[in-house]
């Protein structure tokens, strides 16, 4: 197997909790590895594993309620126009749910702990002590979770093999001479009680799922069925084939499959790939995975990479040691982990809050799609790093959420198109939730569907895919325009707004107490802007599939929407006019989203102003928070604050203590809890120091810190269809530069040189590419 420490994902020591596994999956399959010794556990999730269905009727809408809220906000009775919208809240969204823990319960003594490693390059998390050998992989080709163990040790490997489930409703029972099945029913509700308690409910029409587990002995050893367990005596290799089906058909039909057709549809997943070698599916998953994250390489000509481990290179960077290198790494297991949980497939699903993992019944905010931010966060680099076909789950939700949201935007806005608030799930909710009792300042957020449609948006402006701008991006994006159209009103100003319209999760201080819903919103105002110049300027290129009556209410909106303005003291304004902040620390940016990930603030004036309001946020936050301030840093071209909050986002911090922000030692994002979208997001972050093109130019290390004097990346993307094969740079300047774009475009460079002088250079690029040199 060679030393550990061929990655710099290594550890001497193994997972001792869940969040200090290494997650492996193939997008609809996914495991964390805990890489101990004695019982090897190997923690399985599947991505359509979710209680449910959600299939409830929503709350009766008032007569005249939206009037009733307009005429409480425009008499500034903001706190009890909320109080009037939580009488339509819904029912919570559903949740994510683990499979359960395969394990290996070894009988001898184990030896000397050599360590584990995460290999991001190849996709295999390997493990090992004594004599023994432990390689895990998700594979995409078979659809598997496969663990390879070897011993060197006279005896072989003796222990038994077993499932352990957390869920109430499941059984195992022994497969044949080599197999062990897990029977499971997914509860049908997951939410709270009215004191707060955990809720879980157990009805007959829940999804049904099985997880199957086959052991192949190569050599010496054998396997047999003792009960639930199987017996391992004096195996000296084997190979373990893991699959996990659910009756999951689709969000919009009820799951009918029994757990015994759900067996069925596992072993035939197995059978496909147990006959084949190791060595055959290893090279096979390696050469797939490498692939994709070879498309991108960074590298900084900077100091780090110690040779220690990687718990002990946080701590010690902690402690004031320089270590640069933990940046590439952090690039590269964003990436990572967008390929582990998001690839395309017929029932594909995004990555939820985190990813593809959990080991919860009840989990942190149900693991669901919250579409106030996170979600967008997990893809904000999916296309420019190079990952473009990880999109397609997310894109597809986007799609399914445009027939799932007619009906709330007819029933609660009696408007056209299509609507969803800030929460959704597996089985595509879109109502707001909080049956009654939640906040409106999550969840009568009705602009959901707005800020994902402009996810389709970027995936057009990336790859220039006309038949998918025709065929799905235009129209989803269309409804997402034609519900907020009829949406907006009159403020007495004459201007148009939302109302009623919240910032998410955050609050302004009133007379009678925190409010959150206002008459507008920067953010909601942000996101029109951008959707509308999004359907202008795609309008030629969609063809017929355009609606000139619709291109024609957008030209007359737009200049009609709310101005954005700055307050007082020079902050841009969140709010219809300037509020008391109630935390002005507040986590969400809500109204910087013009700047990242949007592109439609640009005024100097206004981006001054988002630049005070940013400062005033303060670097201390959650984890995916930080993501966020390091990529509106270098939106903003501030590289030096940048780097600073890529040092706030890599700071170790304790699962056990729950202390806010940084990472684990894992590397996973601490919300805390464990959120992913941290991790995802602040790949974007990286990549904005390094190139950003969003204003019509492609700005070369528009935000590079003085921390990266010189280095390389590979294969950024840009909009427009351009891939920067290669930037180089040496002393704080670009000294090289290579494009090549999938159709012949004109592009305009911009960057800086040696004296900070702006310079500009003109460039046709095609498919046979372009190199030049920056010097001078």
């Amino acid at each position: 197997m060679g030393r550990f420490g061929d990655s710099p994902m290594w550890f001497e020591r193994p997972a001792r909790r869940w969040v200090e596994g290494f997650p492996v999956g193939n997008g609809r399959l996914g495991a964390m590895v805990w890489g101990e010794p004695g019982g090897c556990r190997w923690s399985v999730n599947e991505e359509t594993f979710w209680s449910g269905p959600r299939r409830v009727e929503p709350p009766q809408v008032p007569d005249g309620l939206l009037d009733a809220v307009r005429a409480d906000l425009r008499a500034g009775r903001f706190v009890d126009a909320g109080r009037r919208l939580q009488a339509v809240q819904g029912r919570s969204a559903e949740a994510f749910q683990p499979v359960g823990d395969l394990v290996l319960r070894l009988t001898d003594d184990q030896g000397e702990y050599h360590g584990r490693e995460l290999m991001l390059r190849e996709g295999v998390a390997r493990a090992g002590w004594g004599r023994v050998r432990q390689e895990v992989l998700a594979s995409v080709g078979t659809g598997l979770l496969l663990v390879r163990l070897e011993s060197d040790e006279p005896g072989g490997l003796n222990g038994e093999l077993g499932w352990d489930s957390p869920q109430l409703r499941q059984s195992v029972r022994p497969w044949g001479a080599d197999g062990l099945a897990l029977l499971l029913a997914a509860p049908s509700r997951v939410g709270q009680d009215a004191q707060g308690r955990p809720l879980v409910e157990h009805e007959d029409h829940a999804l049904r799922a099985a997880a199957l587990a086959r052991v192949r002995v190569e050599g010496d050893g054998t396997v047999e069925p003792q009960g639930q367990r199987l017996l391992l005596r004096g195996v000296r290799a084997l190979t373990l084939f893991v699959d996990a089906r659910t009756g999951f058909e689709g969000w919009d039909r009820d799951p009918v499959r029994s757990e015994e057709q759900c067996l069925a549809a596992a072993e035939a997943g197995i059978e496909a790939g147990y006959a084949r070698p190791w060595e055959q599916l290893r090279a096979e998953h390696g050469a797939e995975h490498a692939e994709r994250m070879d498309r991108v390489r960074l590298r900084l000509d900077a100091p780090g990479d110690s040779g220690l481990p990687l718990d002990a290179r946080l701590h010690a960077r902690a402690s004031g040691a320089v270590d640069e290198q933990l940046v590439p790494l952090l690039f590269d297991f964003g990436r990572y982990l967008l390929l582990a949980c998001s690839r395309p497939g017929p029932l594909a699903q995004p990555a939820h809050l985190q990813g593809l993992w959990n080991d919860q019944v009840t989990p942190p905010w149900n693991c669901d799609y919250t579409v106030n931010i996170n979600t967008q966060m997990n893809y904000w680099a999916a296309e420019t790093a190079a990952l473009p076909e990880c999109h397609e789950p997310l894109l597809r939700l986007v799609a399914d959420l445009a027939e799932a949201g007619r009906g709330v935007a007819a029933d609660l806005y009696g408007a056209d198109g299509w609507a969803c608030h800030h929460n959704t799930d597996l089985w595509r909710g879109s109502w707001p939730v909080g049956e009654g009792s939640g906040d409106p300042m999550w969840s009568q957020w009705p602009m959901g569907g707005v800020w994902l449609a402009l996810h389709l948006a970027e995936h057009w402006e990336f790859g220039r895919d006309q038949e998918f701008l025709r065929g799905t991006g235009w129209p989803v994006a269309a409804g997402a325009a034609r519900f907020a159209l009829d949406l907006l009103t009159e403020d007495e100003e004459g201007f148009l707004v939302t109302a009623p319209a919240t910032s998410p999760e955050n609050r302004f201080a009133t007379p009678e107490g925190p409010a959150s819903v206002d008459l507008s919103t920067t953010m909601d105002g942000t996101l029109l802007r951008e959707l509308f110049r999004f359907l202008l300027e795609s309008a030629q290129a969609a063809g017929d599939g355009a609606d000139p009556d619709l291109l024609e209410r957008i030209r007359t909106a737009l200049p009609r929407l709310r101005p954005l303005r700055a307050d007082a003291r020079g902050r841009l304004l969140e709010w219809h006019t300037e509020r008391e902040e109630t935390e002005p620390h507040h986590r969400h940016l809500s109204h910087l989203l013009g700047v990242h990930p949007g592109r439609s603030l640009t005024a100097p004036g206004l981006r001054e102003a988002a630049r005070r309001s940013l400062e005033q946020r303060g670097d201390e936050s959650t984890g995916w928070s930080t993501a966020w301030k390091t990529a509106l840093w270098a939106r903003l071209g501030d590289g030096a604050s940048a780097h600073r909050l890529l040092g706030v986002m890599l700071r170790p911090v304790s699962a056990d203590r729950g202390e806010t922000g940084g990472v684990y030692e894992s590397l996973l994002c601490a919300h805390p809890p464990f959120q992913i979208d941290g991790n995802l997001g602040v790949v974007a972050g990286i990549a904005e120091m390094l190139l950003q093109s969003h204003d019509g130019a492609l700005d070369l290390l528009p935000a590079l810190p003085p921390a990266w004097p010189s280095g390389e990346v590979h294969g950024l993307r840009a909009r427009g269809g351009v891939t920067v094969q290669r930037l180089g740079w040496s002393d704080g300047v670009p000294v090289v530069v290579r494009l090549v774009a999938a159709r012949p475009t004109a592009l305009r460079l911009r960057w800086r040189d040696a004296g900070g002088v702006p310079r500009e250079r003109m460039l046709t690029v095609d498919r046979r590419g372009c190199e030049t040199g920056l010097a001078g």
